[in-house]
């Protein structure tokens, strides 16, 4: 279960069936204690400075049983109690281990590191404004936060006004939502309570066999890149947040131009002819099956890449397995001949702000039985989300500081409009109308880039056409497999509609394109002197690259 992630019920459910096993009230604390010295210890040069921020409950003794640790195998270090107490047991030991207590901080920038112990899981968003010169004082300090930085809300990453980013988050057990859904996180690391034969993990393992976690949602994370390094490499006990799994696209002795998979491309105009090429360039690096574009750029797009089939009208475009519409076309009357077809479709950009102005628009897409993908940037999403649930504003529920209503309202909007629905950001939460199975269940998934290098002109083009592409080969793959399990033969011979929509895993699908879009762009960032810009067409150059590396 190293992609789930976990609600702060089920953690202290977990925390409390743990405890039985241990007549010791401090062991648990202890042995987190043990775990957030060990990466202290990774970020610290030998006898560097340490400042501990300790709140009055769990998380604080965590921090001071760290500190007293630290201490002792020689680090200068500080604690500063943010409510003027601390867990007793912890703040004793700290002291007897040589920490020091300050009631205010003269010279932060002296300190190497900031080990983050306010608050605890159950925190609300936002910390109290006396906190605030503190907060300030030490933004620019690496961060060392145990469970959550403080000021986040670990359900749904939601962020107040005042909070702590980290550079590491250290937890333990099972992920938290809010780990993958705001990047305030930064590197996350994942270490466990053991007592003996038991652990905190075991705990919620078998409270998952047992049906017995109580919540109807069911959250994947994953980080696509980890930048950060530190003096010396961290535990291997410590997991981290990894990128999803991506299926491979090799082709097999019995491949060909087909079997890859055909994709169709409608992208472009005369005032966006670089969409054209842009989409067809990430599709053409993602797998090696055909790429076909329809559209008025035609001309520009061979011109660019000649393994390209390019005609201008839909009615002229030969057979494929999934299509791509939007980036830089506006054509209406396309998107609803597409919205009609029998296959897969993906619908990106301007496509979906055709979506939120015409209700039609919106029925046909509802009636569609073939998969289909919105792949809407934060704007973009709150236009159709208006549109779909007037009064229900999306506005505004951008970035990491709207975890929690990102999460919802994609979950809710991918229901109504029975679709997949890919909310792009530095974090993307991709939901599907499916999702909610037999067990009541709902899934989504949530990938953090770990990077913004994407935020670019042009870098959704390229997701688009890297996606489409990918959904072709998957619709190729199920169609294959349905084709011999029915004896129908080769593959391309199977009519599209004809291959029942939960054969092809859209959202599945669409998750690895992040990851993999996401890898690309860290890639294509990358120089012999440092990070530097990554532009769009850059990007769908190190597709192929990120490709290899994930597969």
């Amino acid at each position: 279960m190293e992609h789930f992630t976990w609600t702060v019920a089920q953690i202290l459910e977990a925390e409390r069936r743990l405890r039985t096993h241990t007549e010791d009230p401090e062991a648990m604390m202890r042995t987190a204690a043990s775990a957030v010295a060990q990466a202290a210890a990774v970020m610290l040069e030998p006898e560097a400075s340490v400042l501990i921020l300790a709140g009055p409950g769990g998380n604080g003794g965590d921090g001071l049983y760290a500190g007293a640790t630290l201490a002792a195998s020689g680090h200068p270090v500080e604690a500063l109690l943010t409510a003027g107490r601390a867990h007793q047991p912890a703040l004793d030991a700290f002291v007897a281990a040589g920490g020091k207590l300050i009631q205010e901080l003269d010279r932060p920038w002296e300190y190497s590191l900031l080990i983050d112990a306010i608050t605890g899981l159950s925190a609300r968003p936002s910390l109290d404004e006396s906190l605030r010169s503190i907060v300030e004082d030490v933004a620019e300090l690496p961060t060392l936060a145990v469970d959550l930085p403080s000021g986040l809300e670990a359900d749904t990453g939601l962020a107040g006004a005042l909070h702590i980013t980290a550079d590491v988050t250290l937890t333990f057990g099972g992920w938290r939502r809010a780990h993958v859904l705001n990047p305030a996180c930064g590197t996350q690391l994942l270490a466990d309570f053991r007592l003996g034969q038991h652990s905190l993990a075991l705990e919620l393992e078998a409270m998952s066999e047992d049906g017995e976690l109580g919540d109807t949602m069911m959250l994947f994370a994953s980080r696509a890149v980890s930048h950060k390094s530190w003096p010396t490499a961290f535990p291997d006990e410590f997991a981290v947040l990894e990128p999803f799994d991506v299926a491979p696209v090799t082709p097999g002795p019995s491949s060909d131009k087909y079997t890859g998979g055909v994709v169709g491309v409608v992208a472009g105009s005369a005032a966006y002819p670089g969409a054209a090429v842009l989409s067809c360039l990430g599709a053409v690096n993602a797998t090696p099956g055909m790429v076909r574009y329809v559209g008025t750029q035609a001309t520009e797009v061979v011109r660019a890449l000649p393994e390209v089939v390019a005609v201008e009208r839909l009615e002229d475009c030969g057979r494929v397995q999934a299509w791509v519409f939007g980036p830089g076309s506006t054509s209406e009357a396309d998107l609803r001949w597409l919205l009609a077809s029998p296959e897969p479709l993906l619908i990106d950009a301007t496509g979906t702000t055709l979506l939120s102005s015409s209700p039609t628009l919106r029925d046909l897409l509802v009636s569609r039985s073939a998969p289909t993908v919105l792949t809407p940037h934060d704007g973009e999403f709150a236009r159709l989300f208006d549109a779909v649930f007037p009064g229900g504003s999306a506005a505004g529920a951008s970035g990491a500081s709207a975890g929690a209503s990102r999460l919802e309202q994609t979950l809710a909007l991918a229901k109504a409009l029975r679709c997949t629905v890919v909310r792009k950001g530095r974090v993307t939460i991709i939901a599907d109308h499916t999702a909610a199975g037999t067990d009541g269940w709902d899934y989504a998934y949530a990938v953090d880039a770990g990077h913004s290098w994407a935020a670019t002109p042009g870098s959704g083009d390229v997701l688009s056409g890297l996606m489409g592409a990918r959904l072709a080969l998957a619709a190729a793959e199920a169609a294959a497999e349905a084709g011999a399990e029915a004896g129908a033969g080769p593959a391309a011979k199977l009519p599209a509609d004809e291959l029942p929509a939960d054969e092809l895993p859209a959202d599945e699908v669409a998750a690895q394109s992040v990851v993999v879009h996401a890898l690309a762009a860290s890639l294509a960032a990358a120089t012999p002197f440092g990070d530097a810009t990554a532009p769009a067409s850059r990007i769908a150059n190190f597709v192929r690259d990120a490709t290899a590396w994930l597969t």
